[in-house]
């Protein structure tokens, strides 16, 4: 792959800022201005329509709101490929500037409401699984780094590797993990299986990845399977910086009921670092800025989640051993912000007079901090969790 202006390779400086981000008092907004960073109300279709509609006439016709413009999909280290487990611990959460000013409307208050921790002060029972894929230089998936080979300063720590989120895979777990009672129904994702650029990982022969693309989501794709076979959905699992998905669970107001919630991702800042020499980079860090919106009840959240990953050598005697002997420790810390525009649409006591409250919107109203461990397994054992 071309090198780019901003390629991510070992950098301890940035690793360390991004860390730093973890304990910090106070965090500030990374992503566009408001006015750039929601979802729209109106509604407008925004579907790709499906390479098999014989048996799926519906996703043709399908809507969804306007969103922002989405980034590129981020790229991970080559040692976060294939299935792990992850179970996450809640540590704590702060409130920067004071509890007064907080909102139903602020990411986290509400069950849902913040798709990267879905019900914060939870920890999950269970771990769940999650998958990180890799690309070829033809644009197809596969098992091994397609560039593994290459020289290290062209590209992330082995030279570049194009491994990914599948957001299709995670994301409903993650949601039915930290929401026991909620059930994915439906998914879809702005999937490109023709991505010319994954984060700063960029393909020979082809052109930057187009905006337009980005916008567009899947086919549905249903909890019957209905929709999701690679000749029905062949984008759903491919490199992705949006999601949507459709779920049942209660609310307060009308029990059970089918909900929708979609997610953007803003903005990303990523860097790795290595512990000994460069060859081994071994840890990793990563700020994603989020926009959400949650249909039904008509709340637009907005957040940023900061991640460090931690590769580990070598994890005997300290109960954390598995047949495969990958382990990743990791810390995660989201931050939620709450616009005037956002807080405007609330009727409750602390606004008086129209006041809006002396705080910065700017600045993270809430902080809410998780520890995880993941754990190497292999397809067999991820279809059984």
């Amino acid at each position: 792959p071309s090198k780019t202006d901003n390629e991510l390779s070992v950098d301890e400086d940035q690793f360390e800022q991004i860390s730093s981000l973890l304990k910090a008092k106070s965090i500030s907004w990374e992503g566009p201005r408001w006015s750039s960073s929601r979802y729209r109300s109106s509604t407008l279709s925004s579907v790709k329509p499906s390479s098999d509609t014989s048996s799926l006439t519906e996703q043709t016709t399908t809507t969804a709101a306007p969103a922002p413009i989405a980034t590129l999909p981020i790229s991970y280290p080559p040692w976060m490929e294939g299935y792990f487990t992850v179970q996450y611990k809640f540590t704590g959460a702060s409130f920067p500037q004071g509890k007064n000013i907080l909102s139903i409307r602020t990411a986290g208050a509400g069950l849902g409401t913040c798709l990267s921790l879905p019900n914060v002060g939870y920890s999950p029972r269970s771990a769940f699984a999650v998958l990180f894929s890799a690309k070829n230089n033809d644009g197809n998936d596969s098992d091994e780094n397609w560039n593994s080979g290459g020289n290290p300063s062209d590209g992330f720590c082995d030279g570049g590797s194009a491994v990914y989120e599948d957001l299709a895979y995670n994301y409903p777990r993650r949601l039915e993990a930290f929401w026991p009672d909620a059930k994915v129904l439906a998914v879809q994702t702005n999937g490109d299986n023709d991505a010319m650029q994954i984060g700063n990982v960029r393909w020979p022969k082809q052109d930057q990845a187009k905006t337009k693309q980005r916008q567009l989501l899947s086919p549905k794709c249903f909890v019957t399977g209905d929709g999701c076979t690679s000749r029905e959905n062949p984008d759903l699992h491919s490199p992705s910086s949006r999601i949507r998905m459709e779920f049942e669970a209660p609310t307060r107001r009308s029990g059970r009921m089918r909900q929708s919630t979609d997610v953007t991702l803003l903005v990303q800042r990523r860097s790795a670092t290595a512990a000994g020499n460069e060859e081994d980079c071994n840890s990793f860090g990563v700020v994603k800025t989020y926009s959400q919106w949650n249909e039904e009840q008509d709340i637009q959240t907005f957040y940023e989640e900061i991640s460090t990953y931690k590769l580990l050598d070598n994890a005997r005697g300290k109960g954390l051993e598995k047949e495969n002997g990958r382990i990743i420790l990791g810390n995660t810390r989201v931050a939620a912000f709450l616009p005037k525009f956002v807080k405007a649409l609330d009727n409750d006591r602390t606004l008086k007079g129209g006041d809006l409250g002396d705080y910065k919107e700017e600045e993270a109203v809430a902080l809410y901090n998780y520890k995880f461990v993941m754990n190497r397994i292999d397809e067999a054992d991820a279809s059984s969790i």
